[in-house]
């Protein structure tokens, strides 16, 4: 009898071992932790923070950084099989509504939310238009109340610059936004259909207007005549291979305002701050229970961080952006961006009028 109460007490033991280390590695996948401690947190940058993101990553040894277009995270986080260990991603540093687009897909999905969607912002940049003098001046005369806006651009991308007033040798209206895998080219989709519907809180049966569908359909289908899907940046090819090639185009305010300033066209090219603005609204979003997550945050918060952010052309509280860039401008409290769902909805339009 005491042989077979020393057996059975033998197994429960077994089992309770078995049962222990189920539950913590059950916990483990759920917090996104990892039993190597040597292992380093991960943060992912959207492709606008290249630059800062290899900057930070030389500077620390704490955590590794990488740096994709926010349509490859979003992808990665929304995913039905996204596990944290596997993808290696702690954090996200990307603007709004990105983080909120990810759990919105994956609530659709039946799956429960990835990531936090947090309250501080860390740095804004508007959303502008680049645009040569001599073509705005045609503009102007043409567009309703001789201002320039996304509307009327539009409306004239892909025609020929002789139509509106403007001479023959300039060929058509060639308009570009960044690809549709950026950051920033799906929040300068959302200005630009602002702009059209007058208002930036649109929803997502608005696209299934006759008019919108046109419009936004030829404004896509110029952008990727202008400038492909090679992911080139339509500031940066206008300032390099000049007006013919690319004559307006989307960008953030940090992108075009320091590469603008610095380029010996400067003279000859404006931005503009369109009526509905949108505003890159930069944020750390943290993977649901990564434990690694608050090193991320704190060192994003260091001094070193927002001084980079504000030299790169970010607006960033307290710090001083480098000559060039219009911050006299004044920025609305929201970032003017639609619903996560409904820039969802948009962006599939978009992919949709370009295949």
């Amino acid at each position: 009898m005491r042989r077979a109460l020393a057996a059975l007490a033998a197994v429960l033991m077994v089992i309770a071992a078995v049962l222990i280390r189920s539950r913590l590695e059950d916990r483990e996948r759920a917090t996104g932790g990892t039993s190597d401690p040597n292992e380093k947190p991960t943060l992912v940058c959207v492709s606008e923070l290249e630059r800062i993101c290899k900057d930070l990553a030389a500077r620390t040894s704490d955590i590794s950084v990488r740096t994709e277009d926010a349509a490859t995270t979003l992808g990665t986080l929304s995913s039905p099989d996204f596990e944290p260990r596997t993808a290696k991603i702690d954090a996200w540093l990307a603007p709004r509504p990105l983080p909120g687009m990810v759990n919105d897909r994956r609530v659709r999905n039946g799956l429960s939310p990835s990531v936090d969607e947090p309250d501080q912002v860390l740095a804004r940049t508007p959303i502008v238009i680049a645009i040569w003098d001599d073509r705005l001046e045609v503009l102007n005369k043409h567009c309703p109340s001789n201002t320039v806006a996304w509307r009327c651009i539009g409306d004239v991308s892909g025609q020929p610059w002789s139509s509106i007033g403007g001479p023959e040798t300039w060929g058509d209206v060639r308009s570009a936004l960044p690809g549709a895998q950026t950051a920033s080219g799906m929040l300068a989709m959302a200005e630009a259909a602002a702009s059209f519907f007058g208002r930036s809180d649109y929803a997502s049966n608005d696209f299934a207007d006759p008019a919108f569908v046109r419009w936004f359909e030829q404004l896509a289908r110029t952008s990727e005549d202008t400038v492909g899907r090679s992911g080139v940046s339509p500031v940066m090819e206008m300032l390099s291979k000049g007006p013919a090639a690319v004559q307006i185009a989307a960008a953030t305010e940090a992108e075009a305002g320091p590469a603008i300033a610095s380029s010996a066209r400067k003279d000859r090219l404006r931005l503009l701050y369109p009526s509905p603005l949108v505003t890159a609204d930069l944020v750390m979003a943290p993977v649901i229970g990564s434990a690694a997550a608050p090193r991320i945050a704190k060192l994003l918060e260091s001094k070193d961080v927002p001084a980079a952010l504000a030299q790169s052309g970010w607006r960033v509280p307290g710090q001083t952006s480098p000559s060039g860039i219009r911050t006299s401008e004044l920025l609305p409290d929201s970032n003017g961006a639609p619903r996560p769902g409904v820039l969802l909805a948009l962006r599939d339009n978009w992919l949709e009028a370009t295949r």
